[in-house]
């Protein structure tokens, strides 16, 4: 467990460090399709038998998940990596805003746990800022970014098209990656590529994401769901903004502020609580779906 919150908890200092020299769009597209291209290599036979309305679902939701991901990476040149992991640490709680705007209200325990984990996202925000209330429109792109990773996380929970993980996993990362190269493409960001600037930490960087972010991540993350509780491999969800907020602070030098500090305990509360809830089936993050992903 402690080998996964170290692979995504590091993730977003990684894409921090490459961003610097390289294009967001483009790298981050190909690190996506790469990591697709490898895993349907390896498990050929997971896309056996896929169906045209599986696949568009899968892609449909792939577009959703990494395009704010995509997003993510642009934010970061500007955005601390700890402060978009907290923000984007939030997106269990956008979820339960997203069900109840379609009529799926939380209780008053879940009511609290939004306001204790939007109270810390504005706290969050406020520290970016430096303490002000002109918040950063790049920490407000990482929000809206968190928002629609958690509509695709609610579409893909309530979608019966889906086809099984392997499979589901293989065509959001080949489509969300085209996707973003398209757009990179569009955007003018081959222009900005001279490789001979490109600084051998953002190689690194890049690498990294790919081995161990994408692919060492995805395979420890289902080891964990074949041999461990549910309620421990969900833990993920608040231990790894915990983890790449340190490695923000510790190794990249970012600033570590009381508000922002306070803003990150008030998430983690709330992610954890309401991560607990639905362990215990009391007042789920998700509808069982018809598939899982």
């Amino acid at each position: 467990m402690i080998g996964l919150w170290l692979c995504w908890g590091t993730s977003l200092p990684a894409m921090r460090v490459m961003v610097g020299t390289l294009p967001p769009l483009l790298a981050s597209g190909t690190i996506f399709v790469v990591a697709g291209a490898v895993l349907a290599a390896a498990r050929p036979a997971a896309l056996r038998g896929l169906t045209r309305r599986q696949a568009v679902a899968a892609a449909g939701i792939g577009t959703c998940l990494l395009g704010a991901q995509g997003a993510i990476a642009v934010a970061v040149r500007h955005v601390f990596a700890g402060t978009a992991a907290l923000l984007v640490a939030a997106v269990p709680l956008w979820v339960v805003v997203l069900r109840a705007a379609i009529g799926d209200r939380p209780g008053v325990a879940g009511v609290a746990r939004l306001l204790l984990g939007f109270a810390g996202v504005a706290a969050v925000l406020v520290a970016d800022s430096g303490g002000g209330v002109a918040w950063s429109v790049w920490s407000l792109v990482v929000v809206g970014a968190a928002i629609a990773w958690a509509g695709g996380t609610l579409w893909a929970s309530r979608s019966a098209s889906l086809p099984e993980p392997r499979a589901a996993t293989v065509v959001q990362l080949l489509s969300g990656g085209s996707v973003l190269l398209v757009l990179g493409a569009v955007l003018g960001e081959p222009g900005d590529l001279t490789p001979a600037a490109v600084s051998a930490g953002s190689w690194l960087a890049f690498g990294y994401l790919v081995l161990v972010d994408s692919l060492a991540g995805f395979a420890l993350y289902n080891r964990l769901l074949r041999a461990a509780p549910v309620a421990v491999v969900s833990t993920y969800a608040y231990a790894v903004p915990v983890v790449a907020y340190l490695v923000g602070v510790v190794v990249l030098g970012e600033p570590c502020h009381l508000a922002g500090l306070a803003g990150a305990a008030a998430i983690v509360a709330a992610v954890a609580a309401e991560v607990r809830a639905a362990g215990n089936g009391s007042e789920p993050i998700f509808r069982k779906p018809a598939v899982r992903n």
